[in-house]
C-alpha cells in the first residue's frame, strides 16, 4: 500500500513536470497541451518521450514504477503542432519516429510483463492448492495411523494363552506360537491387530476346519518341523494335512509334506540292470539330459547299486536348450552315501521337490566316488509315465553315461495337474 502510493506520487510528479516545467525541444516550435472533452490530456511527442524515458528508468525500482510507466503509456499522444517553418516541422516529425517505435516497444513490454505476472499468480495459486491438498492427505494419514495404533494396542499380549476351537476340538496355545509362521499365514493376519478377533461366550476362537489335523499343524508352528515318520506311507493323511496347510497359508509345512513320495510316478528308462559287469568311476560326472511335455515335480533319482560302498554328490541344473554344457541355473545340490545293504537299486530322494516345466531342459549330474557299481543297459530315450512324456536327449557325459546306458536307471516324479 505504502509502496504503491509512493510510485503513484512519482508518476504524478513526472506528469506535472511534463505538463508545466518541460521546455520544448529547440527548433520544434511551441507545443501546447490540449485537454479533450473526456478529461484526457494530449501531450506533444517530445514530452511523451521524456516521460517514457523517466518511467522506464524506474521500472526495476519498485512495482509502483511499473504503474507509473503504464499510466504514462496510456496517455494519448497529441499530433505535433508547430508554428515554425515547414522545413523545421518536417524535421521534428522525422525525429519523432524512433520515439514512437520505442514507445510501442515499451507498451508491448508492459503487456508481456503483465502476462508474466498473471502466469506467476496462477502458478502460486496452483502450488497453494496442491499444498492444501497434501496437508489434508497428511492429516488423513495421521488419523488412520492413530486408529491403527489404537487397534494394535487392543490386541492380545503375545504370551497370553489362546483357546482355539477347530471344528469342535479345542487347542490351547499362545499368540507367539500362532505368529511363528510368516505371512501370508492366516494366523499372522488374524492376530496382527488389524482385524477383530471374535470370541465365543467361553472366550475361545472358532475355526471352521477339521480338528483331526490341527495337532500336526500346531506342532509345526511350535517346532518348525512336520511330526510325521520319514518312512510313513499314509499318503491319504498327508494329502489331507497338505490341504489344511494350504488353507492356513503355511508354505513351509506344504514344502515338507511335498517331500514324501505320494502320487509318485516311476520313470523307468532302463530295460535291464547289468549286475555282471561293473561301472567304474574315474573320469568325472555321470549325467543325463531330459525334457518333459507337462509340468512335473522331480522327487528323486535311482542309481545303480554296488558290492561295496560309494558316495554320490548330485546336482540338478537347468541348461541351455541349444548348448547343454551351458548351465543356466542350479536347482538342487545334495549328497548321500550308500552300501551294498541298500540293494541293487539305490533311491536318492531330493531335499525338496524340483518343478520341471515343458519349456525348459534339465541335466542331472552325479559325481560318484567309491567302489564300482552295476550299470543299466538298453535304456529308453522316451518314457511315458503318469500321463507325462519324458524325453532323454543325446548327451555323452564325462564318465560315459548317455541316453542309452550308464547310470540313472529310473527317476521319481510327481505329475502336476
Amino acid at each position: 500500500g505504502g509502496g504503491g502510493g509512493g510510485g503513484g506520487g512519482g508518476g504524478s510528479s513526472a506528469l506535472a513536470g511534463a505538463r508545466g516545467g518541460m521546455a520544448p525541444p529547440p527548433g520544434s516550435g511551441t507545443h501546447h497541451q490540449q485537454q479533450r472533452g473526456d478529461g484526457s490530456v494530449e501531450l506533444p511527442v517530445a514530452q511523451l518521450a521524456t516521460l517514457l524515458i523517466g518511467a522506464s528508468a524506474n521500472v526495476g525500482s519498485a512495482p509502483s514504477s511499473v504503474a507509473a510507466a503504464t499510466a504514462a503509456a496510456s496517455v494519448t499522444r497529441a499530433p505535433a503542432t508547430a508554428t515554425a517553418t515547414p522545413s523545421a516541422s518536417s524535421s521534428a516529425s522525422a525525429g519523432s519516429s524512433p520515439v514512437e517505435a520505442a514507445a510501442g516497444r515499451f507498451r508491448a513490454g508492459i503487456g508481456a510483463f503483465g502476462g508474466l505476472l498473471d502466469e506467476l499468480v496462477s502458478t502460486v495459486d496452483k502450488e497453494r492448492e496442491e499444498l492444501r491438498r497434501q496437508r489434508a492427505q497428511l492429516e488423513a494419514d495421521r488419523a488412520a495411523l492413530a486408529e491403527e495404533s489404537s487397534r494394535v494396542a487392543c490386541v492380545l499380549d503375545d504370551m497370553e494363552p489362546v483357546v482355539l476351537n477347530v471344528g469342535g476340538s479345542f487347542f490351547t496355545t499362545t499368540v507367539t506360537t500362532l505368529k511363528n509362521a510368516p505371512c501370508p499365514s492366516l494366523f499372522s493376519a488374524m492376530f496382527s491387530g488389524r482385524h477383530e478377533v471374535r470370541r465365543a461366550a467361553d472366550g475361545s476362537v472358532f475355526i471352521d476346519r477339521d480338528g483331526r489335523h490341527f495337532g500336526d499343524v500346531l506342532n509345526f508352528l511350535r517346532d518348525g518341523q512336520l511330526a510325521y515318520p520319514p518312512d510313513g506311507v499314509d499318503f491319504k493323511y498327508l494329502l489331507e494335512l497338505r490341504a489344511e496347510a494350504e488353507f492356513y497359508g503355511l508354505v513351509g509345512l506344504m514344502s515338507q509334506i511335498d517331500r514324501y513320495p505320494f502320487n509318485v510316478t516311476r520313470v523307468q528308462r532302463a530295460a535291464a540292470l547289468n549286475v555282471e559287469d561293473s561301472w567304474m568311476y574315474e573320469d568325472g560326472q555321470d549325467e543325463v539330459v531330459l525334457a518333459v511335455d507337462r509340468p512335473c515335480q522331480l522327487l528323486g533319482v535311482g542309481l545303480c547299486g554296488t558290492e561295496g560302498s560309494l558316495t554320490v554328490e548330485l546336482e540338478v541344473y537347468q541348461v541351455d536348450p541349444e548348448d547343454f554344457s551351458n548351465e543356466l541355473a542350479t536347482l538342487c545340490t545334495c549328497a548321500q552315501s550308500f552300501t551294498k545293504a541298500d540293494g541293487q537299486l539305490l533311491k536318492m530322494m531330493l531335499p525338496a521337490p524340483i518343478t520341471l516345466l515343458p519349456s525348459h531342459v534339465y541335466m542331472m549330474s552325479a559325481l560318484i566316488k567309491g567302489n564300482e557299481s552295476y550299470c543299466c543297459e538298453e535304456c529308453l530315450e522316451t518314457v511315458v509315465a503318469g500321463g507325462a512324456k519324458v524325453q532323454f536327449l543325446c548327451w555323452e557325459s564325462p564318465n560315459g553315461t548317455n541316453e542309452q546306458r550308464g547310470q540313472f536307471p529310473e527317476l521319481y516324479m510327481r505329475v502336476l495337474p
